[in-house]
């Protein structure tokens, strides 16, 4: 009688083990897919508090240009919407060794300020208004910026610089996400998930002149 008890007793120590290493198993296989979207708490936060700065090498086009203009695109699913050009940037005749764009949400969750500067210690701002993510539970206004590689410097021809484009969301992982190439070229960009899955997303460029 007693065997009988010990061993229905670990019988059933048994089955709870097998449920506890079930449970973990599958606890740790929900913390993956989160990872997955960047949607998080924790990043959320960071989003908000953003002032990442690109910045990018044109000393090449210092002796072939006379200025550049600064140009912002802004898009849908639809195609373009709005486009905004910048006052020439520059000192004079002389274009700047290099530009950095900065991005900073540290007023309001639903704009952003970018900030231009370059080597010569001239400035410029501006706000871009921000669309928050279509069919997610909750108001979210979350975007993500995606350089791109300048492999070649052209004049008179809209040159894009970055993507400043919106998350989306993801009805199966019931997740928002903003997946992709961590940089573009206007190649690569053709054929780009980003583009065919962002509801908004803004392309700031420069056109340098002759």
């Amino acid at each position: 009688m007693n065997k009988q008890i010990i061993i229905t007793a670990l019988l059933a120590l048994v089955a709870v083990l097998i449920v506890f290493i079930i449970l973990i198993g599958h606890k740790q296989d929900t913390k993956k897919v989160a990872k997955t979207s960047k949607a998080s708490k924790d990043s959320v936060e960071a989003m908000k508090q953003n002032d990442d700065v690109l910045t990018y090498d044109i000393s090449s086009m210092q002796d072939v240009t006379s200025g550049l203009t600064i140009v912002i695109r802004e898009y849908n699913q639809q195609g373009m919407t709005d486009e905004k050009s910048l006052p020439e940037f520059g000192e004079g005749n002389t274009i700047p060794k290099s530009l950095s764009i900065g991005f900073s949400r540290k007023q309001s969750d639903s704009i952003v300020t970018v900030t231009l500067r370059s080597d010569h210690q001239d400035s410029s701002q501006w706000n871009l208004i921000l669309k928050p993510v279509p069919d997610a539970p909750q108001t979210l206004y979350l975007y993500e910026k995606i350089p791109y590689r300048l492999s070649s410097l052209s004049i008179d021809t809209f040159i894009p610089l970055v993507l400043y484009g919106s998350f989306w969301w993801d009805s199966d992982y019931k997740m928002c996400r903003f997946c992709g190439e961590t940089e573009l070229t206007e190649e690569e960009a053709k054929a780009s998930g980003y583009f065919e899955n962002s509801p908004h997303y803004y392309i700031i460029g420069a056109i340098f002149h002759k």
